[in-house]
């Protein structure tokens, strides 16, 4: 198992991010804040996934008592984390996501 990702030094200015892991923008860090919207459609989203097999709106991350918790929207492929089908899971530092064909990797500095 993967050691908990910790700050070095200063602290971040976002607890929370996602790595994209694979697509086109692989390697990008996108910082969360406490909503997020994650899907295709550059005018409903606040993380745009160049990937057609991901919705318009695929899922949203929110800070919910002091954590991040993942919801699909209805999505037409569905959401996976760690390989298993998700509507609602509460993420935990390096949980994988994957929407369409788009792995997105959760970071998070407790």
């Amino acid at each position: 198992m993967a050691e908990p990702t910790r700050a070095i030094g200063r602290r971040l200015n976002a607890v929370a991010w996602l790595v994209i892991a694979s697509g086109r923008r692989a390697g990008t860090d996108i910082r969360l804040g406490r909503n997020a919207m994650v899907g295709r459609d550059a005018t409903q989203s606040d993380i745009v996934l160049d990937d057609s097999t991901v919705s318009s709106q695929h899922l949203k991350v929110r800070y919910e008592g002091g954590r991040f918790v993942l919801y699909d929207l209805g999505s037409a492929n569905g959401t996976q984390v760690n390989g298993n089908r998700v509507q609602k899971h509460l993420l935990m530092d390096g949980d994988e996501i994957k929407l369409g064909r788009t792995r997105l990797i959760f970071k998070e500095v407790r």
